[in-house]
């Protein structure tokens, strides 16, 4: 079994967790900026990536966010995060995530696929990701 593995650390308290990403699709690789989100149940994708990477779209899903429901382009992209955990084949829909200054949100549908935890300890925000699960994270006094 092949385990992939991350922690991002901050120097302080973040109030959004961010870290670097790699989209490709077709070939084409295209550095992003990535925030989680749990949220979300799906990974969005800014329309610039969209436009950058020339994608097509495989299908339309229907959506539901906090301004209302809507239906958004779905597209097919491989998704690398810290240079360390690539998913394959990934089902993203186009958002307007851009206007935010990130190009994708990662969502419950990439989270659930592994181990997540944040700890803030010492003033400091750090979050560790993990594919596959490897055991429940569990604290105690």
């Amino acid at each position: 079994m092949i385990i992939s593995v991350f922690t991002e650390k901050y120097k302080t308290i973040q109030r959004k967790l961010i870290n670097v990403a790699v989209i490709e699709y077709d070939g084409n690789f295209i550095p992003a900026t990535a925030q989680w989100d749990t949220g979300a149940t799906g990974t969005c994708i800014s329309k610039g990536i969209v436009s950058r990477l020339n994608l097509q779209p495989t299908g339309m899903i229907n959506v539901q966010t906090p301004s209302g429901i809507g239906t958004m382009n779905k597209y097919m992209v491989n998704l690398t995060l810290n240079n360390e955990v690539t998913i394959l084949n990934l089902p993203v829909m186009d958002s307007e995530i851009g206007n935010q200054g990130i190009d994708v949100l990662i969502g419950m549908d990439i989270i659930s696929m592994g181990d997540f935890a944040v700890s803030n300890f010492s003033g400091k925000t750090q979050f560790s990701f993990r594919i596959p699960s490897q055991e429940h994270v569990e604290y105690h006094r």
